[in-house]
């Protein structure tokens, strides 16, 4: 077994999936030992959008048909499987490392090589400062400001540097390698979160380190 620490450093306020409170929504947050709340990347969003990042370019690479998350340009979003996975194999190193879920077809539900932890604020960031933007609604009919509906959201700001740890759980082949370091880039290249189309979310890989036991993350 093998942990891989890894830095994601925002070049842009960050907003989390989080909870809609009437006419506020707010970012995700968790309880440290302390009972204090912090803000956190929940593991399923970053496994989530490296997978997607992973079967694209294995796609654009390799010709390898593969939509676990679901096929975008279908209607229904239609899971399609290759053959080796139907087969009950692996076809290439998406479904290694990430695994898939127990679809029809597809020989049940296989956990793949990796296993995501949620990733919080480093350790040497003891306060993070959380932004209120106000916005106002549009009307998508007329396009212009609906009245009397105003709503806020909170973001995490531009600076801020998530922590957490990747599990590789066996030996990585030097493609699987290959794919979870190009899915990672790629990850940060997308980014995390929501209203990335008005600039949130923006990040790049900080630090990586490598180790054979999992750090106690300050905050996690």
């Amino acid at each position: 077994m093998e942990v891989w620490t890894v830095d994601l450093c925002f070049t842009t306020p960050f907003h989390t999936t989080g909870t809609s409170l009437g006419s506020f929504i707010r970012v995700a947050r968790g309880r440290d030992r302390s009972g204090s709340e912090t803000p956190y990347i929940p593991a399923t969003h970053l496994k989530g959008v490296m997978r997607c990042e992973a079967e694209r370019i294995m796609r654009s690479t390799s010709g390898i048909s593969c939509f676990i998350t679901g096929d975008p340009v279908s209607e229904d979003h239609e899971i399609v499987l290759c053959d080796e996975v139907k087969a009950g194999g692996t076809g290439c190193p998406v479904c290694s490392l990430f695994g898939f879920p127990n679809t029809e077809g597809g020989g049940g539900f296989r956990e793949g090589k990796l296993r995501f932890l949620d990733f919080y604020p480093s350790g040497n960031q003891k306060e993070i400062g959380v932004l209120t933007r106000s916005h106002v609604m549009i009307n998508r009919d007329y396009q212009v400001k609906q009245e009397h509906a105003l709503y806020s959201e909170e973001a995490i700001p531009s600076g801020t540097v998530f922590t957490g740890n990747i599990i590789v759980r066996d030996d990585l082949s030097e493609e699987e390698e290959r794919v979870f370091l190009a899915s990672l880039h790629a990850m940060a290249d997308y980014g995390l979160g929501k209203n990335r189309s008005r600039g949130f979310g923006a990040l790049r890989i900080g630090q990586i380190k490598k180790s054979d036991r999992i750090p106690v993350l300050e905050g996690s």
